[in-house]
């Protein structure tokens, strides 16, 4: 899912759905971390929404970054530095494009943390960048139906 196609309100709400949900499929998933398959709390945690956090089910399949294997994106970079990932991914639409670029922490079997910036050009009603904090805790194997 690009986040090019919500409005920049529901940005943030995109964000930390895709990086529940995002299937990886690039050259770069084999660097990317892969969440403990399972139950997951997300917390995010944005200027322009508060707080606010929600479960969902995470399969091995699924990717931790937004746009990872969108046809429109293309991962741009990933660098480690000591426990730290870094990861630029740059989507194009009809509208204009979109960067995101993620630092990723964690054991990503229990917890984790993504911070991410998107950057819009040309801005989304009247928002040419903005901040989002995605916080998971894996709360268990079974997923609810």
């Amino acid at each position: 899912m690009s986040i090019r196609f919500c409005s920049v309100s529901l940005a943030v709400v995109c964000v930390s759905v895709a990086a529940a949900t995002a299937t990886v499929t690039s050259a770069h998933a084999d660097e990317l971390p892969v969440r403990k398959p399972g139950r997951w709390q997300l917390t995010t945690v944005a200027d322009s929404i508060g707080m606010k956090t929600f479960e969902t089910c995470v399969t091995p399949a699924d990717g931790i970054v937004p746009g990872v294997g969108d046809k429109n994106c293309r991962v741009s970079k990933v660098k480690r530095l000591a426990d730290e990932l870094y990861v630029d991914v740059e989507c194009k639409a009809d509208t204009g494009s979109e960067k995101t670029s993620t630092v990723l922490t964690g054991d990503f079997s229990t917890w984790y943390r993504a911070v991410s910036k998107m950057t819009f050009d040309p801005p989304e009603q009247g928002v040419s960048h903005m901040g989002v904090i995605v916080d998971g805790k894996y709360l268990g194997p079974e997923c609810k139906p």
